[in-house]
């Protein structure tokens, strides 16, 4: 998640609250914005590598930076190759020159850097600029991140691939309910390659699956019911978004779990019910393997663990609901 002063101060006050732990594991990325000059750009940079220091915490860490390259297509603010339907463009938030310094500067620190980018000349600046700074700092550990990739050229999603970037996507923004705008702004070829989820891993790149909230619903399982099928969770009877991009729902659940935790460099503690790991887990009251995937849309969470303790439980909150509702009456 990105994150600024006052979400760093809320979270670190609810990890005093709960005796040192939270709800659910954070790695955030501090939010870059882009001033006027190199040397303020890249001072944010170094106050972060502080506060990466400093919050190294098993429940909320401060993994690296988040730089938000460009816009969203349905607006028109999202950076493309080529104009619009309507003849527009737009100018990314980070052009090349402003992003190298900051992108080098973080990554021979260490610090994850997870870029948004969108649109298909978004992501091709965002890779350039990685490139540049793997390059001029050699072999060094490193795990970046590029969010959303909506539209991307097929050539960049191969030399992602063969840098080491994770793809990081949400199957949220493919429901077919959002797309008559996103469709029209391209208005072109565009719309055939959007989304294409399993070229990333065809490609040799590691697909991380997210819910992108609070931007967009957070609900995991409608997720995973758009991934799966690329049809509406909001309006399943709609036609589906590009079928031959849906994901196995073993795959799409792998992506979810042990690549997203992968993806925050926690793959060594969660995103795998194996020994030594984390009990962090859920507990379904259908089986989409056994009912479907059209099973969750409608099954509900049984149990959630997170760390072995019982965060959520419906029969005890059943019960909880009932022995009030009789205490009222």
């Amino acid at each position: 998640m990105a994150l600024g002063a006052d979400e760093l101060a809320s979270l670190e006050r609810a990890l005093d609250a709960g005796d040192g732990t939270l709800p659910l594991r954070v790695a955030a990325h501090w939010l870059m914005t882009r001033e006027d000059n190199e040397a303020d750009n890249v001072g944010q940079v170094h106050d972060v590598i502080e506060l990466h220091e400093r919050v190294q915490g098993p429940w909320l860490r401060i993994a690296g930076i988040k730089i938000i390259i460009d816009g969203v297509i349905d607006s028109c603010t999202a950076a493309m190759k080529e104009p619009y339907s309507d003849g527009t463009n737009a100018e990314p938030i980070w052009d090349l020159e402003s992003l190298i310094p900051v992108v080098t500067a973080a990554d021979a620190a260490g610090l994850q850097i997870a870029m948004h980018a969108i649109g298909d000349e978004a992501s091709e600046i965002g890779l350039t600029a990685l490139e540049y700074a793997i390059a001029a700092n050699g072999d060094i550990p490193r795990r970046h991140r590029m969010e959303h990739l909506e539209s991307i050229t097929r050539d960049n999603v191969e030399r992602l691939a063969r840098l080491g970037i994770i793809a990081s996507m949400q199957p949220v923004h493919a429901d077919p309910a959002i797309q008559e705008n996103w469709q029209a702004m391209l208005g072109d070829y565009r719309v055939n390659r959007a989304y294409p989820w399993p070229e990333f891993t065809e490609a040799g790149a590691v697909l991380a699956l997210g819910s992108d909230a609070p931007t967009a619903p957070h609900p995991p399982l409608p997720n995973m019911f758009i991934a799966t099928t690329r049809r509406s969770a909001i309006d399943p009877s709609l036609a589906p978004n590009l079928p031959k991009y849906a994901l196995p729902l073993a795959d799409a659940l792998a992506h979810a779990t042990r690549d997203a935790a992968y993806s925050c460099r926690w793959e060594d503690v969660t995103g795998q019910l194996v020994r030594g790991k984390a009990a962090d887990f859920v507990v379904l009251k259908q089986d989409p393997f056994t009912e479907g995937v059209d099973s969750l849309l409608t099954t509900e969470i049984a149990m959630t663990v997170v760390a072995g303790s019982v965060r959520y439980d419906a029969a005890g909150a059943k019960s909880t609901e009932a022995r009030n509702t009789e205490s009222d009456s």
